[in-house]
């Protein structure tokens, strides 16, 4: 039996992506200490330049309340941005400190190391002969180290890279010394001798920095007459910010153990790849017993346990998977890139008509993509693009982080903020929302790895991958948060009201609606180029045939006297009947294949809209005054965009659901018909009680 053969398949490690967890979270913190250092030295100018606005304000529009806000926010528009470059100023501050560690860390440890001895021909020889298997370009350099050093460890890259062997590796079989000088060569393979430093780095950077504000207050503290460095910290103030502070710190301790251990079990299996695991058994199996070490060794320790390591070596595909703790991780830091990023977007477009929802809904889609989407996509590829029961009760704990990350709330700290940004409705709307994502990424990730050529991986590949879940996470968080800004509007039904305005009639239907269709041709292009032919390849087919034909048919035959037949009602309902369209073709589909129906729903819902959208237009086409303006920015954008919605409300359930019915002739012909009929029932309904849903 031999070890590495995912390697070989081109199956990614996951400690590349912890790395962007950690950057993260060194970025929060400093610009949650920026703002509150903000606050605390230029805090009386800001609150005076917001008073003088609002008193001209008041003055120059007192029966114009838009007009008023309008002018506020341009006036303060310069001490705004003040603010969110001194936040910015606190993330470059540590991320710098965080730098100087990759520097100054290695060439510390090299001092310590005493001074260094070549080693014997024969020694350098086994590293150039390990380095030539592993696919190592330059071979490192080894040296002995001086009697302090009783590990061995690796430095620099290329040309530069060395090893340090303690000098008592002399002593040990020649089996186990190989082992070691594989182990350390394999770091070289993986990549990451140079970005651990970060993580040994990271108490170098964080925690001074999170210092930096409460002895900037006591500073000040000091200077005024009127206070005390003591009576300064001892107010409420400092107890949240310490609450912040110290989940920063737990989160950035959480993510640097899951690096190192996972960087371990990487350089492991670069060490044994083509190798026997056998051999590495006999080296591991007992050397270290797991009951010697309590709860809290085990927690702290960078290493994993040596039955960890001999379980990822006999099974090397679970290192692939996303754990729990990723999951938390990475769902809390999300939300709370997301609100940060929203302040920081509030105060940064202060005064101009741009929206921070995409700043910060991009900006957590990405994180997300890179943190989550990777990682279940190394998963699925490795497991041939079947469905994974463990990695669907994932999806509602990130979901569930997502929601406590929102409580966190850096931004707000000591302010009379209370709740989520956005309202309390978010906490709900933000976990079903992220929930949603994750399962069409699933979905997206099975449709991929079935695809032919997939054994080898490329960073085209990888780009798709990020791209399209950046786009589901990305746009989903922004539909929750123009969701829950419209509740707050005085509708008289705000529920409908708040959702049609974010899908079908939402300002940004354009930006969304092509975000939906590179999703959508991504897919159908991974689709069509299945390794294996399709279960039922004429499902998809059908279904789209089905509920384009029995809507537009129905849309055109059916005309109820009550129903409005203005223009705008016209193309609302046109509208409305393609969003049915597509809708209905994607409840069809998840009936007849459960999860699996997701990712084919990503590629037939959107081609059943347009579709439908197409026919109706062109049935119509001389009732329009500019017709090609109307398909593009009125039918297609606006079906597209509330089509989104329809797939985040319904992926967010479905996703929980097993994969049925693959491969089944009568699960293609009864799908044909559940399409059609419903297709009809829906724009019978939609005719009948249509004028409820119209903007007027």
């Amino acid at each position: 039996m031999t070890a590495g053969g995912d390697r070989q398949r081109g199956v990614l490690s996951p400690t590349g992506a912890r790395y962007v967890l950690l950057i993260v979270t060194l970025i929060l913190a400093g610009a949650f200490v920026g703002q509150v250092i903000h606050n605390l030295v230029l805090g009386r100018s800001w609150a005076a330049a917001v008073l003088t606005c609002s008193g001209r304000g008041a003055a120059l529009f007192p029966d114009s309340a838009f007009d008023r806000a309008l002018y506020v926010s341009r006036c303060t528009g310069p001490v705004q941005r003040r603010e969110a470059e001194v936040s910015l100023v606190g993330s470059a501050t540590v991320l710098l400190l965080g730098l100087a560690g990759l520097w100054v860390l290695p060439r510390r440890l090299l001092r310590r190391a005493g001074p260094l001895k070549s080693v014997p021909a024969r020694w350098q020889e086994l590293a150039d002969r390990v380095s030539a298997e592993m696919g190592v370009r330059r071979p490192p350099r080894l040296v002995w180290g001086a009697a302090p050093v009783r590990e061995a460890f690796v430095l620099g890259r290329g040309e530069r890279s060395r090893v340090v062997l303690p000098r008592g590796l002399r002593l040990l079989p020649e089996a186990e010394a190989e082992a070691i000088v594989r182990h350390e060569v394999g770091h070289l393979a993986a990549g990451d001798t140079v970005l651990v430093w970060l993580t040994r780095g990271l108490w170098w950077a964080l925690p001074p920095v999170l210092l930096a504000a409460p002895l900037v207050a006591a500073v000040q503290g000091w200077r005024l007459p009127e206070t005390s460095p003591l009576r300064t910290l001892s107010h409420l103030f400092w107890a949240e910010y310490g609450a912040r502070a110290l989940l920063l710190l737990v989160v950035a301790v959480l993510v640097t153990q899951l690096i190192m251990r996972s960087r371990e079990h990487e350089a492991d299996l670069a060490a044994v790849r083509g190798q026997s695991v056998a051999q590495w058994e006999s080296l591991l199996g007992g050397a270290q017993p797991a009951g010697r070490r309590n709860w809290l060794d085990r927690a702290r320790a960078n290493h994993p346990t040596h039955d960890r390591r001999l379980s990822v070596l006999r099974a090397p595909l679970t290192l692939l998977r996303p754990s729990l703790l990723d999951t938390l991780v990475v769902g809390l830091l999300a939300a709370v890139l997301l609100d940060s990023m929203d302040g920081l977007g509030n105060l940064l477009l202060s005064g101009t008509s741009w929206s921070s929802a995409p700043v910060g809904a991009l900006s957590a889609g990405l994180f997300l993509a890179v943190g989550w989407g990777l990682a279940v996509w190394r998963d699925t590829q490795a497991r041939g693009g079947a469905n994974s029961a463990a990695l669907r009760w994932l999806h509602l704990a990130l979901g569930m982080s997502a929601g406590a990350g929102l409580l966190v709330r850096l931004q707000s700290t000591g302010t009379t903020a209370i709740g989520p940004m956005r309202g309390w409705p978010l906490l709900i709307v933000l976990p079903l929302a992220v929930m949603g994502a994750a399962s069409l990424g699933a979905a997206f990730a099975r449709l991929w790895s079935n695809r032919r050529g997939a054994e080898h991986i490329t960073f085209r590949a990888q780009l798709a991958v990020v791209t399209i879940n950046a786009l589901l996470f990305g746009g989903a968080l922004w539909l929750a948060m123009d969701f829950c800004t419209l509740l707050k509007a005085a509708f008289t039904q705000p529920v409908p009201y708040a959702a049609l305005l974010t899908g079908p009639y939402s300002a940004s239907s354009g930006t969304r609606a092509v975000g939906l269709a590179a999703v959508a041709a991504t897919a159908l292009w991974a689709a069509l180029r299945r390794a294996r032919p399709m279960d039922s390849h004429w499902l998809p087919v059908l279904g789209v045939a089905g509920a384009v034909v029995a809507s537009v048919v129905t849309r055109l035959g059916y005309r109820p006297s009550a129903m409005p037949s203005d223009w705008t009602a016209t193309w609302q309902l046109d509208v409305l009947t393609s969003l049915c369209a597509g809708a209905v073709c994607a409840v069809a589909l998840v009936v007849c294949r459960g999860s699996d129906g997701l990712g084919t729903a990503l590629y037939a819902a959107p081609v059943a809209s347009v579709l439908t959208a197409t026919a109706l237009w062109a049935a119509r086409f001389g009732s329009w005054r500019h017709p090609f303006d109307v398909w593009a920015t009125v039918l297609v954008e606006g079906s597209l965009s509330g089509l989104i919605v329809v797939l985040v409300v319904l992926a967010a359930p479905v996703g929980f659901l097993p994969a049925w019915g693959a491969g089944r002739r009568t699960v293609t012909g009864g799908a044909a018909a559940f399409t059609v009929l419903a297709a009809i029932a829906a724009v019978v309904a939609l005719e009948h009680f249509g004028d409820a849903v119209l903007l007027r």
